[in-house]
C-alpha cells in the first residue's frame, strides 16, 4: 500500500484494519511517539507503519 496524499513532513501512518483488504490509513503523525498516541484512541485493530521515501507503507522501523 501507498500513502497517497501524505502530508510532505508526515513519517508515520496509523492504518486501521492492517494486513487485510480494507486497510486504509486513519491518519499521520511526525514521530512515532505521536503516531502511538493517535493510535490509543481507536476503537478498530490499528497498527502504526512508517512510511518510506518511496512512499510505501512498512512495519520495519
Amino acid at each position: 500500500m501507498k500513502a497517497k496524499n501524505a502530508p510532505p513532513c508526515a513519517r508515520f501512518a496509523v492504518v486501521s484494519n492492517p494486513g487485510t483488504l480494507f486497510q486504509r490509513i486513519e491518519d499521520y503523525a511526525m514521530t512515532l511517539q505521536g503516531a502511538q498516541e493517535c493510535a490509543t484512541c481507536y476503537d478498530i485493530p490499528v497498527d502504526v507503519m512508517r512510511i518510506t521515501p518511496s512512499g510505501e507503507l512498512t512495519t520495519e522501523f
